[in-house]
């Protein structure tokens, strides 16, 4: 019966495989958007495995502090980069924060995961799949870039 329990844990799959299509070609943000998807996966893990009471505020929090993070440094890039929508980007952050927050807040006080699941998930396909891959047009291309692979 044990190797059964097992076998059921192994079969649930992660949200988000990992694709190389996903790299901007700056490590350091590539490095965070892929921190940002095992969180994801994570917290999916959690949500299939009945162990939300134990991950959800911790997975909660650390979203939070790693997104301040990771926004003041892809915004740092932005601002280097002399990208004319700089201050557009930073504005989507601030209020992605915000949003990540009250999910945050309302997954917390209803003790319910999905909220908060569901942002993240639109987040991952609205922001960092579209918006963040402007990067893109504004590094300079060898060739052996991974945005040009």
């Amino acid at each position: 019966m044990e190797k059964d329990k097992h076998a059921v844990l192994l079969r649930h799959n992660i949200f988000i495989v990992w694709n190389p299509e996903y790299n901007l070609g700056i490590p350091i943000i590539d490095e965070h958007h892929r921190g940002i998807v095992t969180t994801i996966n994570s917290l999916y893990f959690a949500m299939q495995n009945n162990y939300m009471k134990e991950t959800l505020v911790p997975i909660i929090d650390m979203m939070k502090d790693y997104t301040q993070i990771h926004f003041r440094i892809e915004e740092s890039f932005l601002e280097q980069l002399g990208h004319e929508k700089t201050e557009k980007h930073i504005k989507l952050h601030q209020a992605l924060s915000a949003q990540l927050a009250d999910k945050g807040r309302e997954s917390m006080l209803g003790k319910d995961p999905y909220p908060f699941m569901e942002f993240l998930k639109q987040w991952w396909i609205h922001h960092i799949c579209s918006e963040d891959l402007i990067y893109r047009e504004y590094l300079p291309r060898t060739e052996d870039s991974p945005v040009t692979q």
